[in-house]
């Protein structure tokens, strides 16, 4: 019987991030209501403000690709990774980086606007952990985001063609003894 309450309960949390992505909404709202359906808290997944984000990007940019500044308003970063990095196609990208990055790692997560709806740059910048943005991306698809060290040592993308990039040293070897274990 328990199962069963379970069982519906995750239907009804499916039903409802469904149901309000559907909705017109700009790509925030969707990331919003869909860590309330999964009940994260603020200190569990958090925009970061204002004032901060656009340095953090720049940052991210400089270290990880060839755009610089140019990169806030630029799709598609995969396009333009430094060396070292690596990809390997997935069906389903979140079931692994639990494997790649410690669970509990405070990271940056950066979520592509894919609809234009921001009025500067075209990422959401959040602050969260690896565990916490595996369950938001099984219940979001269809859009590329990147996850970062906060120390900037490694970057991991995925892009729209369900592709997994890593981006540093520390994450190409990651993602190697994987691909060959």
């Amino acid at each position: 019987m328990q199962e069963k309450v379970v069982e519906v309960k995750l239907f009804m949390q499916n039903l409802n991030i469904n149901l309000l992505m559907k909705q017109p909404s700009d790509f925030r709202a969707d990331i919003e209501a869909t860590v309330e359906v999964l009940n994260f808290s603020a200190n569990d997944f958090s925009l970061v403000s204002l004032h901060e984000y656009e340095q953090i990007l720049v940052s991210i940019l400089d270290q990880f690709t060839t755009l610089g500044k140019k990169g806030l308003n630029h799709s598609r970063w995969w396009e333009s990774f430094k060396e070292p990095y690596t990809s390997i196609h997935l069906s389903y990208a979140p079931g692994i980086l639990q494997k790649l990055v410690p669970p509990k790692e405070t990271v940056w997560f950066v979520a592509e606007d894919w609809r234009g709806t921001k009025q500067h740059s075209n990422f959401w910048l959040y602050e969260s952990t690896v565990d916490v943005i595996a369950k938001l991306l099984g219940e979001m698809h269809g859009f590329e985001y990147y996850i970062v060290s906060k120390k900037f040592e490694w970057l991991l993308g995925e892009d729209h063609h369900g592709v997994l990039i890593g981006v540093g040293k520390p994450i190409v070897e990651r993602i190697k003894s994987l691909k060959f274990s």
